[in-house]
């Protein structure tokens, strides 16, 4: 069933999806964006992209066809976007994760892969502190929690939090939800449902409900 999106809903869908992720506080949502740690790195600490990524012993650039992996498991997703995104020859690594972006992002960006691309790079360009601003021009990242995954081994749904330093020197972390497609077509392969950002002190915000008690 195809959705359609009017003007204003588009426009709102747009300042949800790309501009929130760029202001200190905002938590990122469903973005149309391992196992391997790397030592833990102050905002003070210097690291160059060189020294950074070559100390992944467990990452490669990733290519469209992992996105239809479905041997491809989700602690193994971090790396391979993160290392993508840092080598983004022709555009490579947003192509990667538009791939492995969830069906969600594809419907609110009317499946235009341009505009998602140029979107990124104006974000990543503007706000140091977005996720395409610290995948693309950030100092550092690390994975700070194991792979958590919701209901057990054969859980549908996986969690795991980033760490990362941007270019002007600021951490943010990052928490990502994967998902496991349930259906074809590509069965059983995980995407990008959901990155939420944290404040400028590391820490995720919580919204409390209509039934929450202290």
């Amino acid at each position: 069933m195809q959705l359609y999106y009017t003007p204003v809903l588009y426009a709102i869908a747009l300042v949800y999806f790309v501009v929130a992720p760029c202001i200190d506080g905002f938590i990122f949502t469903k973005i149309h964006i391992t196992s391997t740690s790397l030592s833990s790195t102050s905002s003070s600490e210097m690291i160059s992209d060189e020294v950074l990524f070559s100390s992944l012993t467990n990452s490669r650039i990733g290519t469209i066809e992992d996105a239809s992996d479905s041997s491809i498991k989700p602690e193994d997703v971090i790396p391979l976007i993160m290392h993508s995104l840092n080598n983004n020859d022709d555009d490579a690594g947003l192509r990667l994760v538009w791939e492995f972006s969830s069906e969600i992002t594809k419907h609110i960006f009317k499946y235009n892969i341009t505009e998602f691309i140029e979107l990124c790079h104006e974000t990543a360009n503007e706000f140091p502190t977005s996720f395409y601003g610290i995948a693309m021009n950030g100092k550092s990242w690390e994975v700070e929690t194991d792979i958590n995954r919701v209901g057990g081994e054969n859980g549908w749904i996986a969690t795991q939090v980033m760490k990362s330093i941007s270019s002007d020197g600021r951490m943010r972390r990052w928490q990502w939800e994967l998902r496991k497609n349930r259906r074809p077509p590509d069965l059983d392969c995980w995407r990008i449902e959901n990155i939420a950002s944290s404040d400028r002190n590391g820490d995720f915000e919580c919204s409390r409900g209509d039934g929450w008690s202290d």
